[in-house]
């Protein structure tokens, strides 16, 4: 296992981290196993995320505080923790810091957090309510301050938000999806990084599952291209110890190696979400993004779909079946996803 500075943090992570979503479809006992082994094998950062759960307050840090938690009583020392949140506000954001300190990180004996993420920054609103007065950024500095975070975090699927955000100079690490197919982030993004010393975290490196046919080619392409550390989702012994393998020890793609690859993301590409958050708003309130999520998922079967997508109706949000086809969205798409016939899937899939 190599180490990688991320950037001006000057953390050593491993290059190959862990993607906490995945442990949260995961039972405890096994989740705690899975870490333990992680750890033994060289990975030294978590990137924690509790899905759905993330934007309930009242849920939020309590999956982590049951399995991570328990570990880092006794592994604090040997592993760095990121912390997501979702929400923009100043006191939603101090709110959201003093319950991961209180329940994931007391009596571990380093009672602070890493690596505190800013995250989904996918649209220009979010981030002008993040920078102003009373946004989410003069919570942050406040927590910095006192001493309660290390370092922040931007997390996005929208180039040129996430440009946008990199440039107030507030973000030590940027966290964005890099594929063969979000290569994007290639042209402005990441030279970006480089040139300011932010930290690069590549998350969905396997496309959200989408990409599963081909999760070792993709890893080892991804460790080929200028970034620092891929935090892929593992939810079994064997993702956890074939992912490894893949990305430490895989070596550069062979020609037929990388026109395999190549040929999954040509058939994935007419109806791949890039998730960058152009779509939004829908005026029916459905956030398209999370809803092609649920339906693509590779961590939960259909019946765990089927209440994640119920649960986003209970918490009034729109859902696919809500879509009334206006066609909005594929205007605003830069990559003119039929969005209103994926919607027509989802509900014939998920609806009832």
């Amino acid at each position: 296992m190599q180490y990688k500075r991320l950037g001006r943090t000057n953390l050593k992570i491993s290059e190959i981290a862990y993607g906490g979503l995945a442990l949260y479809y995961v039972e405890r006992d096994e989740a705690i196993r899975l870490l333990n082994t992680a750890i033994d094998l060289g990975i030294n950062y978590v990137d924690c995320d509790e899905a759905g759960a993330q934007f309930v307050a009242a849920k939020v840090y309590e999956d982590t505080r049951s399995k991570l938690g328990e570990v880092l009583k006794t592994r604090r020392n040997e592993v760095y923790v990121g912390i997501k949140c979702m929400f923009a506000k100043k006191d939603e954001v101090a709110r959201d810091i003093d319950k991961a300190l209180e329940y994931v990180f007391k009596g571990t004996g380093r009672e602070v957090i890493d690596l505190f993420h800013i995250a989904h920054v996918d649209v220009q609103e979010k981030l002008d309510l993040l920078l102003s007065p009373q946004g989410g950024m003069a919570a942050v500095a406040e927590a910095k301050e006192q001493g309660k975070l290390s370092h922040t975090l931007v997390a996005s699927h929208n180039p040129t938000v996430l440009l946008a955000a990199l440039k107030t100079d507030l973000f030590d690490v940027a966290e964005f999806p890099f594929t063969v197919i979000e290569a994007e982030y290639k042209k402005e993004v990441i030279p970006y990084c480089h040139a300011h010393d932010i930290g690069t975290l590549i998350m969905k490196p396997i496309g959200g599952g989408q990409m599963a046919s081909c999760a070792d080619l993709s890893l080892r392409w991804i460790r080929q291209q200028p970034v620092d550390v891929v935090i892929p989702g593992m939810k079994t012994m064997e993702e956890l110890t074939g992912n490894i393998e893949a990305y430490v020890n895989g070596g550069p793609l062979a020609p037929e190696e990388l026109e395999r690859l190549e040929r999954t993301a040509r058939v994935l590409g007419s109806e791949y979400c890039h998730r960058c958050g152009y779509c939004l708003p829908c005026p029916m309130n459905i956030h398209v993004i999370s809803q092609i999520d649920i339906y693509r998922s590779r961590l939960v079967d259909l019946g765990r779909k089927k209440e994640l997508y119920k649960m986003a109706r209970e918490r009034g949000a729109g859902v696919a079946a809500d879509c009334v086809a206006c066609g909005q969205c594929v205007e605003k798409c830069p990559f003119k996803l039929n969005v209103p016939e994926l919607m027509k899937k989802i509900a014939a899939e998920l609806d009832g």
